[in-house]
């Protein structure tokens, strides 16, 4: 049985805040959330959640090269390859501005 009040606690709950912006940088961001068939809200709070991950990634590994032992610890340019892959960023997938056709309901088969 779903239980409602179980549904609303998982909810995330969202606040409304007024976030001042240049002109070019409001007008291209409202653009490339048109383009990938998001509101501005979804586009911002997406790009504040990635820049956000970024840095957690950064941190850990900055914790991580903090535990090497002098004689263990990597040159220069291999530090670099380090955090260069351990901060990668995950390829982000873009919503069609098409609207998802209804699913059709199959027969479940026991």
């Amino acid at each position: 049985m779903h239980c409602y009040r179980a549904s609303v606690e998982r909810m995330a709950t969202t606040e409304k805040i007024s976030v001042a912006m240049g002109r070019d940088e409001l007008r291209l961001a409202k653009t490339a959330a048109d383009e990938e068939g998001l509101s501005l809200s979804a586009y911002v709070t997406r790009a504040v959640r990635e820049r956000l991950e970024e840095r957690r990634r950064m941190e850990a590994a900055r914790e991580v090269l903090a535990t090497f032992a002098p004689d263990d610890f990597p040159t220069p340019q291999e530090q670099r390859d380090l955090v260069t892959l351990w901060t990668r960023t995950r390829p982000t997938t873009t919503r069609s501005t098409k609207r998802a056709r209804p699913r059709k309901h199959r027969p479940r088969v026991a």
